[in-house]
């Protein structure tokens, strides 16, 4: 009795990750980002918000993105993160808006990281990192705030 149970067990476990592999070949996998940008960004040297850029990276590692000043990333990033570096994308936000932004994932992609250009970057917390799985349908959310960037999933 206990070996039919097993087998019963067995089989369902089969079952369940032949479906998981299906659905993923059928509807690929994304990470959906929501920025939801605060009305006050990036203020100029009247305290009046202005847009930002921000530059989205697809990354395989992130310790040599975490170890980089804003410049370096901003400017040149495919020199310097080399082969960590899988996709980037780059967006403008407006102060007080939102934004939907789909994502498809490379297979590799194990971070995605976010960096804001504020106008005080020596006063702003400009990086931002979240753990992405390439094979998860997830929903991420970005807050780009005053001078802070936060994400969150």
């Amino acid at each position: 009795m206990n070996n039919k149970l097993l087998s019963v067990l067995v089989v369902i476990f089969t079952l369940a990750l032949s479906a998981c592999t299906a659905v993923n070949k059928i509807v690929p996998p994304s990470t959906d980002v929501t920025f939801n940008v605060a009305a006050d960004i990036n203020p100029d040297i009247n305290q009046r918000p202005s847009p930002v850029v921000v530059k989205i990276f697809e990354l395989s590692s992130r310790t040599v993105f975490d170890n980089q000043d804003f410049f370096t990333l901003y400017e040149d990033p495919e020199s310097v993160l080399g082969p960590d570096l899988l996709k980037k994308d780059e967006l403008e936000l407006q102060p007080g808006s939102k934004l939907e932004y789909p994502m498809s994932l490379d297979r590799n992609t194990r971070y995605v990281g976010f960096v804001v250009a504020y106008r005080d970057i020596d006063q702003a917390r400009w990086r931002a990192v979240l753990a992405a799985d390439p094979t998860g349908y997830d929903d991420v959310t970005v807050n780009v705030e005053e001078i802070a960037v936060y994400a969150k999933d």
